[in-house]
């Protein structure tokens, strides 16, 4: 049987119409294979050739870093060694200083002639400089910081004595007019009126403050019902500041009085803890759950709240006084303060006196639970014995302190 020529003709060239062509195809990829590895060796080798000269740079600047801490060393032991031999020309420490810069900044020629700003240090020999070593001088240093305040010193001598002063004119209490009338007579003797010694003195030295205010001293004293401070802007000072306290509502007898107890009672060393005597005092609630008028720029709630106070003084006023139903006080009066007349329940048993509480009462913080004690209403007006108008019928009756 003869063999199919035809056969393996079509089958050769299908192989090579499809590109089975394996010898050269594996031949291109191990040249591939063979330049990508030459690259990756080149890469490698330039990358450890870098990071050697690195290593190589730090270490040798290491090194002379060490040399020149050695030499450092080695010339102060000699400077040491010099200085207990009592030798001369030692080279002191500003020499060590201009060594120093020396190192840490380069040298810089002086511009046509080429020489060198230089200054020798005697008694030093480096590896570079045989015999003398060569610095330029640096910058002054900044100033160093203030150092501590010193010891108190002691106390000086005490000054001559003062002059003695002139008796006084006897004490007055009897009317304003005479105590102006003293002030007076003694503005008049110390400012000037020519029958002092001190006169002349005076008008040469400008000694006007002997007395420096012709008014009364004042010391007269007030509550602030519902404040813990006092006005700061009218000659007024804060004795203390506290808390309002009275008698049970709903007791028959106890006192009538309310009082504005401070904040830290001292006691007497004989007291008895103990219910003894039947007379108490209670701490002080508002009572303004129908009509609460006052304003809340210093407290958010009042109803059932304790109510503090402040005990004022007048510094240079004399007389102080509660005008009821007055939002304002006398031409020449000061205002202390104005606020709403407020007392006692006319239905309870305790009876009680009135009080002007301010118009924006403070209350004591954490006191919003009830339990009574004193309580505070405010007062309004009953038609009928009281003559209406210019009152009218339960409306609240407003209140101010004025001093003068």
């Amino acid at each position: 049987m003869a063999p199919n020529h035809k056969l393996s003709e079509a089958s050769v060239d299908e192989e090579y119409l499809t590109g089975k062509n394996y010898p050269a195809k594996d031949g291109r990829f191990w040249l591939w294979f063979l330049v990508g590895t030459l690259l990756n060796v080149c890469i490698i080798a330039a990358s450890v050739g870098l990071t050697v000269m690195y290593v190589h740079t730090e270490l040798q600047s290491l090194k002379d870093q060490m040399q020149i801490h050695e030499e450092r060393l080695a010339w102060l032991e000699s400077d040491s060694s010099k200085q207990d031999a009592g030798g001369k020309d030692v080279p002191t420490w500003k020499y060590a200083q201009l060594r120093t810069r020396r190192d840490r900044q380069p040298q810089v020629s002086s511009g046509r002639s080429g020489q060198r700003n230089e200054t020798h240090l005697p008694g030093y020999a480096g590896p570079r400089n045989a015999g003398a070593a060569l610095c330029r001088d640096g910058r002054d240093g900044r100033d160093g910081k203030d150092g501590q305040d010193g010891a108190q010193g002691p106390a000086g001598p005490a000054g001559p004595t003062g002059i003695k002063g002139e008796k006084g004119d006897p004490g007055i209490d009897t009317d304003r007019g005479s105590s102006e009338m003293m002030l007076h007579r003694r503005a008049k003797r110390d400012l000037g009126d020519g029958n002092s010694s001190h006169t002349a003195e005076n008008r040469e030295s400008g000694a006007h403050d002997v007395y420096p205010t012709l008014r009364p001293s004042g010391g007269e004293t007030y509550v602030r019902w519902g404040r813990t401070t006092c006005p700061s802007d009218i000659n007024t000072e804060l004795v203390y500041a506290g808390i309002a306290a009275g008698a049970h509502y709903s007791h028959k007898g106890g006192s009538v009085d309310f009082f504005c107890l401070p904040s830290e009672p001292e006691w007497s060393a004989s007291h008895n803890d103990g219910l003894n005597s039947n007379s108490f005092l209670y701490g002080m609630e508002y009572e303004v759950s129908a009509f609460d008028p006052f304003s809340h720029e210093n407290a958010e709630f009042l109803h059932n709240r304790d109510v503090p106070c402040a005990v004022c003084r007048l510094t240079d006023r004399g007389t102080q006084h509660l005008f009821p139903a007055k939002l304002g006080c006398p031409e020449n009066w000061t205002e202390e303060y104005r606020g709403f007349l407020m007392s006692g329940h006319h239905g309870h048993e305790q009876r009680s006196k009135a009080m002007c509480v301010d118009e924006a009462p403070e209350a004591i913080p954490g006191s919003q639970t009830n339990q009574d004690g004193a309580l505070l209403y405010i007062i309004e007006g009953r038609c009928g014995s009281l003559l209406c108008p210019p009152y009218v019928e339960g409306r609240e009756i407003t209140c101010t302190v004025c001093s003068i």
